[in-house]
Protein backbone atom coordinates (compact mmCIF):
# COMPACT_ATOMS: atom_id res chain seq x y z
CA UNK A 1 0.00 0.00 0.00
CA UNK A 2 1.83 3.08 -1.22
CA UNK A 3 1.80 6.73 -0.21
CA UNK A 4 0.55 7.94 -3.60
CA UNK A 5 -2.33 10.35 -4.10
CA UNK A 6 -4.52 7.44 -5.12
CA UNK A 7 -4.88 4.05 -3.55
CA UNK A 8 -3.07 4.81 -0.28
CA UNK A 9 -5.90 5.41 2.14
CA UNK A 10 -8.67 2.86 2.59
CA UNK A 11 -12.01 4.00 1.18
CA UNK A 12 -13.74 4.07 4.55
CA UNK A 13 -11.12 6.46 5.93
CA UNK A 14 -12.03 9.09 3.36
CA UNK A 15 -15.45 9.60 4.94
CA UNK A 16 -13.85 11.33 7.91
CA UNK A 17 -13.00 14.88 6.89
CA UNK A 18 -11.29 17.49 9.06
CA UNK A 19 -12.41 21.08 8.77
CA UNK A 20 -9.64 23.47 7.64
CA UNK A 21 -7.54 24.58 10.60
CA UNK A 22 -9.18 22.13 12.99
CA UNK A 23 -7.37 19.44 14.95
CA UNK A 24 -8.58 15.85 14.95
CA UNK A 25 -8.52 14.40 18.45
CA UNK A 26 -7.33 10.82 18.44
CA UNK A 27 -8.49 8.78 21.44
CA UNK A 28 -5.72 7.41 23.64
CA UNK A 29 -6.24 3.65 23.89
CA UNK A 30 -3.09 3.12 25.94
CA UNK A 31 -3.47 0.91 28.98
CA UNK A 32 -2.41 2.45 32.31
CA UNK A 33 0.73 0.35 32.60
CA UNK A 34 1.90 0.63 29.01
CA UNK A 35 5.23 2.25 28.23
CA UNK A 36 4.94 5.99 27.41
CA UNK A 37 4.44 6.64 23.72
CA UNK A 38 5.71 9.49 21.57
CA UNK A 39 3.19 12.30 21.23
CA UNK A 40 2.83 12.59 17.46
CA UNK A 41 1.24 15.28 15.31
CA UNK A 42 0.57 15.06 11.58
CA UNK A 43 0.79 18.23 9.45
CA UNK A 44 -0.41 17.93 5.85
CA UNK A 45 -2.79 19.63 3.45
CA UNK A 46 -3.34 16.83 0.94
CA UNK A 47 -6.49 15.02 2.08
CA UNK A 48 -5.66 11.58 0.69
CA UNK A 49 -2.16 11.72 2.11
CA UNK A 50 -3.51 12.81 5.50
CA UNK A 51 -5.95 9.92 5.76
CA UNK A 52 -3.40 7.41 4.53
CA UNK A 53 -0.84 8.59 7.05
CA UNK A 54 -3.35 8.48 9.90
CA UNK A 55 -4.20 4.90 8.95
CA UNK A 56 -0.54 3.84 9.03
CA UNK A 57 0.69 5.92 11.96
CA UNK A 58 -2.16 4.73 14.20
CA UNK A 59 -0.85 1.18 13.84
CA UNK A 60 2.75 1.91 14.83
CA UNK A 61 3.69 0.68 18.28
CA UNK A 62 5.05 3.37 20.55
CA UNK A 63 3.23 6.22 18.80
CA UNK A 64 0.33 8.21 20.24
CA UNK A 65 -1.27 10.33 17.50
CA UNK A 66 -2.59 13.35 19.39
CA UNK A 67 -3.86 15.24 16.36
CA UNK A 68 -3.54 16.20 12.72
CA UNK A 69 -3.32 19.75 11.40
CA UNK A 70 -3.58 21.62 8.13
CA UNK A 71 -1.45 24.60 7.16
CA UNK A 72 -2.98 27.79 8.57
CA UNK A 73 -1.82 30.94 10.39
CA UNK A 74 -2.40 29.32 13.78
CA UNK A 75 -0.38 26.18 13.01
CA UNK A 76 2.73 27.04 15.03
CA UNK A 77 0.61 28.06 18.01
CA UNK A 78 -1.27 24.77 17.92
CA UNK A 79 1.97 22.83 17.73
CA UNK A 80 3.32 24.72 20.72
CA UNK A 81 0.22 23.71 22.66
CA UNK A 82 0.41 20.05 21.60
CA UNK A 83 4.21 19.85 22.18
CA UNK A 84 4.76 16.80 19.96
CA UNK A 85 7.74 14.51 20.41
CA UNK A 86 7.40 13.51 16.76
CA UNK A 87 6.14 15.52 13.80
CA UNK A 88 4.98 13.92 10.55
CA UNK A 89 5.25 16.57 7.85
CA UNK A 90 3.53 16.20 4.49
CA UNK A 91 5.77 18.33 2.26
CA UNK A 92 3.93 21.07 0.39
CA UNK A 93 4.95 24.19 -1.52
CA UNK A 94 2.84 26.35 0.80
CA UNK A 95 5.05 25.81 3.84
CA UNK A 96 8.69 24.82 4.28
CA UNK A 97 9.91 22.67 7.12
CA UNK A 98 12.46 25.33 8.05
CA UNK A 99 9.68 27.89 8.52
CA UNK A 100 7.68 25.49 10.65
CA UNK A 101 10.52 24.48 12.97
CA UNK A 102 11.94 27.98 13.37
CA UNK A 103 9.64 28.90 16.25
CA UNK A 104 9.23 25.48 17.86
CA UNK A 105 11.03 24.78 21.12
CA UNK A 106 11.85 22.06 21.83
CA UNK A 107 12.26 20.89 18.23
CA UNK A 108 10.55 17.52 17.73
CA UNK A 109 11.84 14.59 15.74
CA UNK A 110 10.60 14.95 12.16
CA UNK A 111 9.52 12.45 9.50
CA UNK A 112 8.93 14.12 6.13
CA UNK A 113 6.69 12.48 3.53
CA UNK A 114 7.55 14.10 0.20
CA UNK A 115 7.20 13.75 -3.55
CA UNK A 116 10.72 13.34 -4.92
CA UNK A 117 9.41 14.16 -8.40
CA UNK A 118 8.56 17.68 -7.20
CA UNK A 119 11.77 19.73 -7.46
CA UNK A 120 10.44 22.77 -5.62
CA UNK A 121 11.64 21.41 -2.31
CA UNK A 122 14.60 19.04 -2.46
CA UNK A 123 15.46 16.18 -0.16
CA UNK A 124 18.58 18.00 1.01
CA UNK A 125 16.50 21.09 1.81
CA UNK A 126 14.39 18.99 4.18
CA UNK A 127 17.44 17.40 5.82
CA UNK A 128 19.13 20.73 6.37
CA UNK A 129 15.91 22.11 7.82
CA UNK A 130 15.86 19.41 10.49
CA UNK A 131 14.22 16.26 9.08
CA UNK A 132 15.26 13.01 10.73
CA UNK A 133 13.70 10.81 8.05
CA UNK A 134 12.50 11.19 4.46
CA UNK A 135 9.94 8.90 2.84
CA UNK A 136 8.57 9.28 -0.67
CA UNK A 137 4.78 9.28 -0.85
CA UNK A 138 4.94 6.54 -3.50
CA UNK A 139 6.68 4.15 -1.12
CA UNK A 140 4.87 1.25 0.55
CA UNK A 141 3.61 1.76 4.07
CA UNK A 142 6.28 -0.62 5.35
CA UNK A 143 8.89 2.03 4.46
CA UNK A 144 7.07 4.62 6.55
CA UNK A 145 6.85 2.23 9.49
CA UNK A 146 10.56 1.46 9.17
CA UNK A 147 11.38 5.18 9.12
CA UNK A 148 9.34 5.70 12.30
CA UNK A 149 11.10 2.85 14.05
CA UNK A 150 14.54 4.20 13.16
CA UNK A 151 13.70 7.76 14.22
CA UNK A 152 12.18 6.54 17.47
CA UNK A 153 15.45 4.75 18.23
CA UNK A 154 17.47 7.91 17.59
CA UNK A 155 18.58 7.12 14.05
CA UNK A 156 17.97 8.69 10.64
CA UNK A 157 16.19 7.10 7.70
CA UNK A 158 15.85 7.43 3.92
CA UNK A 159 13.78 5.16 1.74
CA UNK A 160 14.98 4.08 -1.72
CA UNK A 161 13.34 7.02 -3.55
CA UNK A 162 14.64 9.72 -1.22
CA UNK A 163 18.11 8.16 -1.05
CA UNK A 164 18.28 8.33 -4.85
CA UNK A 165 17.11 11.95 -4.72
CA UNK A 166 19.80 12.89 -2.19
CA UNK A 167 22.53 11.26 -4.29
CA UNK A 168 21.30 13.00 -7.44
CA UNK A 169 21.28 16.36 -5.69
CA UNK A 170 24.78 15.85 -4.31
CA UNK A 171 26.04 15.17 -7.82
CA UNK A 172 24.94 18.57 -9.07
CA UNK A 173 27.68 21.18 -9.65
CA UNK A 174 26.62 23.23 -6.61
CA UNK A 175 27.12 20.27 -4.29
CA UNK A 176 30.87 20.85 -4.18
CA UNK A 177 30.67 24.16 -2.31
CA UNK A 178 32.93 24.01 0.74
CA UNK A 179 31.20 24.08 4.10
CA UNK A 180 32.73 26.74 6.32
CA UNK A 181 32.54 24.62 9.45
CA UNK A 182 34.86 21.94 8.02
CA UNK A 183 37.86 24.23 8.32
CA UNK A 184 37.50 24.38 12.08
CA UNK A 185 37.21 20.68 12.90
CA UNK A 186 39.87 18.95 14.95
CA UNK A 187 41.43 15.74 13.67
CA UNK A 188 39.23 13.65 15.97
CA UNK A 189 36.11 15.57 14.93
CA UNK A 190 36.97 14.88 11.30
CA UNK A 191 37.27 11.18 12.09
CA UNK A 192 33.89 11.15 13.84
CA UNK A 193 32.22 13.08 11.02
CA UNK A 194 33.71 10.81 8.36
CA UNK A 195 32.33 7.71 10.09
CA UNK A 196 28.99 9.41 10.64
CA UNK A 197 28.62 10.08 6.90
CA UNK A 198 29.25 6.38 6.31
CA UNK A 199 26.00 5.70 8.16
CA UNK A 200 27.49 4.38 11.41
CA UNK A 201 25.74 4.81 14.75
CA UNK A 202 27.42 6.19 17.88
CA UNK A 203 28.25 2.78 19.32
CA UNK A 204 29.99 1.63 16.14
CA UNK A 205 31.85 4.93 15.78
CA UNK A 206 33.05 4.60 19.37
CA UNK A 207 34.28 1.05 18.70
CA UNK A 208 36.10 2.12 15.54
CA UNK A 209 37.87 4.98 17.32
CA UNK A 210 38.43 3.11 20.62
CA UNK A 211 36.59 5.73 22.65
CA UNK A 212 33.38 5.78 24.68
CA UNK A 213 29.94 6.60 23.29
CA UNK A 214 29.89 9.64 25.57
CA UNK A 215 33.05 10.89 23.87
CA UNK A 216 31.45 10.42 20.44
CA UNK A 217 28.38 12.37 21.58
CA UNK A 218 30.66 15.13 22.89
CA UNK A 219 32.43 15.41 19.54
CA UNK A 220 29.13 15.35 17.62
CA UNK A 221 27.79 18.18 19.76
CA UNK A 222 30.87 20.28 19.03
CA UNK A 223 30.67 19.50 15.31
CA UNK A 224 26.99 20.50 15.18
CA UNK A 225 27.82 23.80 16.87
CA UNK A 226 30.50 24.49 14.27
CA UNK A 227 28.13 23.61 11.42
CA UNK A 228 25.26 25.59 12.92
CA UNK A 229 22.86 22.63 12.86
CA UNK A 230 20.90 20.91 15.61
CA UNK A 231 20.16 17.45 14.22
CA UNK A 232 22.17 14.46 13.08
CA UNK A 233 20.50 14.29 9.66
CA UNK A 234 21.14 17.98 9.01
CA UNK A 235 24.79 17.50 9.94
CA UNK A 236 25.16 14.57 7.53
CA UNK A 237 23.50 16.59 4.77
CA UNK A 238 25.76 19.59 5.36
CA UNK A 239 28.86 17.40 5.45
CA UNK A 240 27.99 15.50 2.28
CA UNK A 241 27.25 18.77 0.54
CA UNK A 242 30.81 19.98 1.17
CA UNK A 243 34.29 18.65 0.49
CA UNK A 244 35.35 16.63 3.50
CA UNK A 245 39.14 16.55 3.59
CA UNK A 246 40.46 14.30 6.31
CA UNK A 247 43.76 15.16 7.91
CA UNK A 248 46.50 12.67 7.15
Amino acid sequence: MGLSRTGYAPTHALRHQTEPGMRRQIPDTRRPFDEPRLRTVLVANDELLRHGLIHVVSRIEGVHLVGDLRYNPELVGRLRTLRPDLLVFGADQNLTLAQLLLDLKPVPKVVVVMDTADRRATAIDHLRAGADALVDRRSPSTELIRAFQRVMSGQTALDAHTADAVIAELRTPTAGVEVEGLRHLTRREQDVLHLLTEGLDNRTIAARLFVSEATVKFHLHNIMVKFGVHKRAALISAALGGRIVRSR
